[in-house]
């Protein structure tokens, strides 16, 4: 039975999508996943945890993969966002849009304390669904 079901999902794909794989979704951000990723590197250089938390679905959920971290809605991702943005706390921010896995991402650098030089930090790799951003996924190391 599951292997018919693929089956029959594997022939409703191909009757949708391009044939190429990599023609399945666009190489750049559509219009409004560049307006919510530049919202939200906004946000994040502005420490200014309203606007993100403004820009985020209800449900929202944000993973940390491989440490297996998720946060799932609002109220469980708001204190995670109000701590990484806090004014200095860590150092001072600077972001830049790019994509990942064909997503749009923001780069993270940091300048800590007493250093001179930004030095690359994280990705945050959003995925948008209904005007909103619905997951961030943060890989750490």
């Amino acid at each position: 039975a599951a292997n018919s079901a693929l089956q029959r999902a594997r022939a409703t794909m191909q009757e949708h999508l391009p044939p190429r794989r990599a023609d399945w979704q666009s190489a750049t951000p559509s219009a409004e996943e560049q307006e919510l990723l530049d919202r939200f590197i906004d946000a994040h250089q502005r420490y200014d945890t309203a606007a993100a938390l403004a820009i985020s679905a209800q449900d929202i959920r944000v993973t940390m993969p491989p440490d297996g971290l998720r946060f799932d809605g609002i109220d469980a991702v708001a204190p995670l966002i109000a701590y990484a943005f806090r004014p200095n706390g860590d150092g001072d921010w600077r972001l830049v849009a790019t994509m990942a896995n064909r997503m749009p991402t923001a780069a993270s650098y940091l300048r800590v304390p007493g250093d001179t030089a930004f030095r690359a930090f994280k990705l945050d790799v959003l995925r948008v669904a209904n005007g909103r951003i619905a997951e961030i996924t943060t890989p750490v190391s």
